[in-house]
């Protein structure tokens, strides 16, 4: 029995020694709890200084149709270089707004929305990268149209085609 504990009390060392304990072993696959504030989120998106990626950007709005369906975005140095609808071409290129297509356009649509002290701002972020991942905004319950809701999918870290 001596020579069994004796046995565990040198693995725990060697295992000491090599700067990995027991109970560290495992804290690299457990799950990331994702960004609950814009402060943390923006802090972990920049903290992957991500220059170039591509989203998929879904708007729900009080918008033209085709400004609702799934967007593929690629967006470099802050820009988006390019936008495509997945579902048919875009026909009202003109009333996209640009910004709310960036990672950095949208933390500042949340910023400014939650300044106005809107009826309902929910956000969830992305647990890797801070990105918001959903946003649920209505300015005002008594008005119809103020409501905007995005969609991020697919995201890919410097994106190509």
């Amino acid at each position: 029995m001596i020579p069994q504990r004796l046995s565990l009390i040198l693995i725990g060392f060697a295992l000491a020694g090599c700067g990995t304990s027991v109970s560290q072993a495992g804290a690299d696959n457990a799950p990331v709890p994702a960004p609950q504030t814009l402060e943390h989120a923006e802090a972990v998106w920049d903290s992957h200084a991500t220059e170039r990626y591509q989203v998929t950007v879904q708007q729900t709005c009080f918008c033209p149709e085709d400004m609702r369906q799934p967007i593929r975005v690629t967006v470099s140095a802050g820009e988006v270089v390019k936008a495509e609808g997945l579902e048919q071409p875009l026909q009202n290129r003109n009333l996209l707004d640009n910004q709310r297509l960036t990672v950095a356009g949208l933390f500042l649509f949340i910023e400014q929305s939650a300044a106005k002290d809107p009826h309902r701002l929910e956000v969830v972020y992305d647990a890797r990268y801070g990105f918001p991942r959903r946003i649920d905004y209505d300015g005002h319950e008594m008005i119809a149209d103020d409501e905007f809701q995005y969609e991020l999918s697919d995201f890919r870290a410097g994106g190509t085609d």
